[in-house]
């Protein structure tokens, strides 16, 4: 009998405080950074580590190794007078034999989750910046009101996420933030992805018009700008979601009638299946 693919062999994952994370873990995760980064070293990792909240591990149940993790900051910031919570995701890696596994995104929801139980009263953003079109089509797939938006957001929502999504940038990165192109830019010395970020192909921007408007407000993506985009965890979408979620399982796996346009004309791999890589310092 053959051995099952590597994808499809169990993992365990679980959320760490940054306090919890043990020498042998931080060990794993540097082995598996290093092998997907360039312009990198311990030092560098250890210090943007220990300004996280905590992370997410990924481990194969058969002998506990670490094949992924996610990192996580948690932190309020004031925007017109009102206080903003919100989740910043930093370093996102998955070792390529373990692409297409859900257990990462699963436990990062159940995150969102249970942060946003935890002040129920005050408004809940996830904030993720995005060299590539990838985690920008991971928003918009997974979330209902988010910045920046093709068709932009009803009720002045647009206008109120750019000035918090301006907000978080100024307090995490003051020093790269470009307010008037609304981009980040860490300069040629940035740590950064072995080999290419994935192409934009016009193909591509006909099949789905969330890459074109990527490539509109990131023109420089192929130097390594990065966007900064905010997705709001509001009662709204946890309650659209409800309804949505079963919905879209049931045309996933039992009609077999649902897949995010574009997905067919990329080449390369499924738009989960990459890793990006965002800083706090």
């Amino acid at each position: 009998m053959s051995k099952p693919a590597a994808h499809k062999e169990k993992v365990s994952t679980f959320f760490r405080p940054i306090s919890a994370v043990t020498v042998s873990h931080i060990k794993q995760m540097y082995d598996l950074y290093a092998s997907f980064y360039e312009n990198t070293s311990l030092d560098v990792f250890l210090s943007d580590l220990s300004k996280k909240s905590g992370v997410i591990l990924v481990t194969r149940k058969a002998d506990d190794r670490i094949v992924g993790f996610s990192t996580q900051t948690f932190f309020d910031i004031q925007v017109d007078g009102q206080r903003v919570r919100g989740i910043f995701s930093g370093d996102t890696i998955v070792e390529p034999a373990y692409w297409g596994n859900n257990a990462l995104a699963n436990t990062f929801y159940r995150r969102l989750i249970i942060e946003r139980i935890k002040r129920p009263f005050t408004p809940f953003y996830w904030f993720l910046i995005s060299k590539g079109y990838k985690t920008y089509l991971l928003m918009t797939n997974n979330f209902y009101n988010y910045y920046p938006k093709v068709d932009g957001n009803r009720g002045g929502r647009n206008e109120r996420y750019q000035r918090i999504t301006e907000s978080y940038c100024e307090q995490l990165f003051p020093a790269y933030f470009d307010k008037d192109k609304m981009l980040l830019d860490f300069g040629e010395d940035y740590v950064r992805l072995k080999g290419d970020v994935a192409g934009i192909t016009p193909e591509l921007k006909a099949a789905n018009r969330h890459i074109a408007f990527f490539e509109q407000v990131n023109p420089s993506w192929r130097r390594g700008t990065e966007v900064p985009c905010l997705a709001a965890c509001d009662y709204e979408s946890l309650l659209r979601s409800v309804v949505d979620v079963p919905w879209k399982w049931i045309r996933k796996h039992l009609l077999g009638t649902h897949r995010p346009a574009g997905l067919d004309v990329h080449a390369g791999k499924p738009l989960h299946e990459g890793v990006e890589q965002t800083r706090t310092s």
